[in-house]
Parts: C-alpha cells; structure tokens; sequence
C-alpha cells in the first residue's frame, strides 16, 4: 500500500457528493507548498506541488462542515491511481488520487497557524438511535486547541 502523508491548504471548498447507493464522497484539492535555499543562501518559493483528494464516508461529510478553501490541513491517505478513457480521444487517462476512507486514512485541520476546537458529531447506534458523540471517550482523552486536560476536569 502506497501512502502518503503531508500539510498543505485547500485549493477549493470540498465538493460533497452522494453515489447513488447514498455514500458520502467529497473531493477537493490540496496545493503544498516548499521552499528552497539557492546557492547565495536566499529561500525562495519553490511550485508548489497539488494532490487531488477523495474523503469516503462519515470523514467526507465531516469534511465539508469543517475545511474550507485556504485552510491548512493535515492528510494521511493511500495513494491510487484512476484511469478512464477520453470521451473525445478513446485515449486512457490517469492521475493520483489520495483516497482517506473510514478505514485508512485521516484529514483534520492543521494547528501551525491556526486553532481548531472540534465538536463531537451524533452518530448511529447498532440500534438505530443516537448516541451522544463523547458518551465513550476515555477520561484520558485531551482536546484539539486545549493545553491541558479534558475542559470537565481541573487543571491540577
């Protein structure tokens, strides 16, 4: 499995889409930028390098209420390779995809420049009924954009 890992800022707000059997899939783009050091000593931008990135699932739709174009994020996917042919042409066409699912992969908001306080979403029980989204959190846990330990409980 090809993974990769990387921070860089969205291109466009995600693009949320159902198939047709109602999976949520958002695509977006994601522009990285670098800078290198020239032979007098002097950074200058080097291009930037833009991965296309497709979020399946409860991730996708998360996605799109949290990210939004100029934003920094973090992305931890799987690299795949899609192909089709030209309508025009018959050709074959390809290009990488970074493909995050519910099982493999993460894309969250980066904390370098910004903060971030995320919200627990409902989810679906087995049964069928909600359940509260921190009900099973560990006491452990610690929060984005908090320094200290979960907001409930002191800070000794």
């Amino acid at each position: 499995m090809n993974t990769i890992t990387f921070a860089g800022n969205l291109t466009e707000d995600p693009e949320l889409r159902f198939t047709p059997s109602g999976t949520p899939v958002a695509n977006l783009r994601v522009a990285v930028n670098r800078r290198v050091k020239q032979n007098n000593g002097e950074w200058v931008d080097a291009t930037p390098t833009f991965h296309n990135i497709k979020v399946w699932g409860r991730q996708a739709e998360n996605l799109a209420e949290s990210l939004f174009r100029g934003d920094r994020a973090l992305v931890h996917g799987q690299i795949e390779t899609e192909s089709w042919a030209d309508k025009d042409t018959g050709e074959l066409r390809t290009k990488d995809v970074v493909v995050i699912s519910d099982r493999y992969g993460e894309i969250g908001p980066s904390i370098r420049y910004a903060t971030a306080r995320p919200e627990k979403v409902s989810r679906k029980s087995p049964t069928g009924a909600e359940v509260a989204g921190d009900q099973d959190e560990p006491d452990n846990v610690r929060h984005l954009a908090t320094t200290g330990p979960k907001p409930t409980e002191p800070p000794f």
